[in-house]
């Protein structure tokens, strides 16, 4: 069944419930990948560099526009599938080549994070967003809802 033919409550909740989850999600890249644009970059290298990452400044650079850029992105829901899968290789990273030797107590939020990431993926961000205002979604709707009151 298509999310048009939906009423009521179950319509409003499957239309908004991407909003709490890209809220958290975004928040949580923010706050991780703002020190690292913005005066850490070099410190996080150092760090990649110590684990044997090949061009560690490349990755830091590209790890920290990924938790930064992708967390703003989210936040908007501008480019919200390619921010989430730039924060879901981000998080794949760090759950193989950091956290694994700590076992699946050591790799939960990581998992979770890249789960939330993964579903903003296959999803979208949702009708609150800048994606839906340039893909023509609400006027789509509003001519659709139209149609179905004039029937």
């Amino acid at each position: 069944m298509s999310d048009t033919n939906l009423t009521g409550w179950r319509r409003l909740v499957l239309e908004w419930s991407d909003l709490p989850l890209r809220a958290s999600l975004a928040a949580t890249f923010i706050v991780h990948g703002y020190p690292k644009m913005f005066g850490g970059l070099e410190d996080f290298a150092g760090n990649l560099e110590k684990m044997g990452m090949p061009m560690p400044g490349v990755l830091a650079f590209l790890a920290a526009l990924a938790e930064f850029g992708g967390g703003i992105g989210i936040a908007l829901g501008f480019l919200t599938r390619l921010s989430a899968l730039g924060i879901m290789a981000v998080m794949f990273v760090a759950i193989t080549q950091v956290h694994w030797k700590d076992g699946f107590k050591g790799n939960e939020f990581q998992i979770a994070l890249f789960c939330m990431a993964f579903c903003l993926l296959l999803r979208g961000a949702g009708p609150l967003s800048v994606d839906r205002i340039f893909s023509g979604y609400w006027s789509r709707k509003r001519q659709a809802e139209q149609a179905s009151k004039a029937a």
